[in-house]
């Protein structure tokens, strides 16, 4: 590994501290607000969304940065999801009927199941 490649490793990885900060602020917050556990919820999912706010783009060599594709696009989806699920649970458990709960588990398995299904066709 040269010098290059670990500055751009350095460049690439360093926002990876944003997920256990937005754990420790949420759960600190929850606790002054008496709400630990969607504090907790609440504060990783916002980790997520700004870790992936924050990551770079990382354009394949060749050119292809004038078509708009990049590496690990794919990857930042499912992050910036997974972020907003965790914020919409953590709300969602203080708002919500428990009745609610059911239903936000079950459409999060059926979305999973979709979402595997179009990784799986996508790569046929």
């Amino acid at each position: 590994m040269t010098l290059e490649d670990g500055k751009d490793y350095e460049h690439r990885h360093r926002n990876r501290h944003l997920i256990p900060a937005g754990l420790f602020i949420g759960f600190g917050v929850g606790l002054l607000l008496n709400y630990p556990g969607p504090g907790l919820l609440i504060g990783m999912g916002l980790g997520f969304i700004a870790s992936t706010l924050m990551t770079p783009a990382v354009y394949p060599p060749g050119g292809a940065a004038e078509t708009g594709r990049h590496r690990g696009s794919g990857h930042r989806i499912i992050m910036a999801l997974l972020g907003i699920f965790f914020v919409i649970l953590g709300i969602s458990l203080i708002v919500a009927p428990p009745n609610f709960w059911p239903y936000l588990g079950a459409g999060f398995l059926i979305l999973l199941g979709i979402w595997f299904i179009a990784r799986s066709l996508g790569k046929a």
